[in-house]
């Protein structure tokens, strides 16, 4: 590529991938039943509710005789709304590497592949987070609504790294535990692609 696609690129890319980590983020954030009033959640439903506003309003319309349902703990049109994405990011990535449609069982293989690494990107930059701040501020869960919503996301994955290694004199090592599991699945996802495109 010349440096102008490459810059493109580049730019393609990152644009994707915030808007694949602001969708995953509302999906987890749901799964965990974070409350709508929490600032970090009407943050992002500020940015994604434009998109996934109306999709949600339709579902939830009310009929006659039928009483309205709670929002259900999968967020469906966040993770439809994903895949949409995810489809238009690899036939965007795809035109501006090789200057042509890629086929479509390529496209739908690296649709898959990336349907892993990003929530898992995610989580490795949430612990990341979770890794620093306890060391600038141990108290930063009680300070900052965001250090709450990091501990919700990351707890499940700190409770499986402890099965595997418990503390160890007051030190916690399941953290970097579990973010080097998650590199090394993504790394592998990444190497087993036919083209370098994740």
């Amino acid at each position: 590529m010349t440096g102008l696609l490459t810059a493109a690129y580049f730019l393609v890319s990152v644009i994707f991938t915030l808007i694949l980590f602001l969708l995953w983020a509302r999906v987890i954030l749901r799964y965990f039943r974070l409350s709508p009033l929490h600032p970090v959640n009407q943050s992002i439903n500020a940015l994604v509710g434009p998109v996934l506003g109306p999709i949600e309003r339709m579902i939830q319309q009310d009929t006659p005789g039928k009483t309205r349902k709670p929002l259900s703990q999968y967020d469906w049109p966040g993770l439809a709304l994903i895949v949409v994405v995810e489809i238009i990011k690899f036939i965007c990535l795809g035109l501006l590497a090789y200057g042509g449609l890629l086929p479509v069982s390529f496209i739908l293989l690296f649709v898959i592949a990336d349907l892993v690494v990003q929530p898992l990107n995610l989580m490795f930059f949430a612990l990341l987070i979770r890794v620093i701040m306890s060391w600038v501020n141990p108290h930063w869960e009680q300070q900052n609504p965001a250090g709450y919503v990091v501990n919700l996301m990351t707890n499940p994955l700190i409770r499986l790294g402890h099965r595997i290694i418990p503390n160890v004199s007051g030190f916690d090592f399941a953290p970097y535990i579990m973010m080097v599991m998650i590199k090394v699945i993504t790394l592998f996802i990444s190497a087993s692609m036919p083209l370098p495109l994740v």
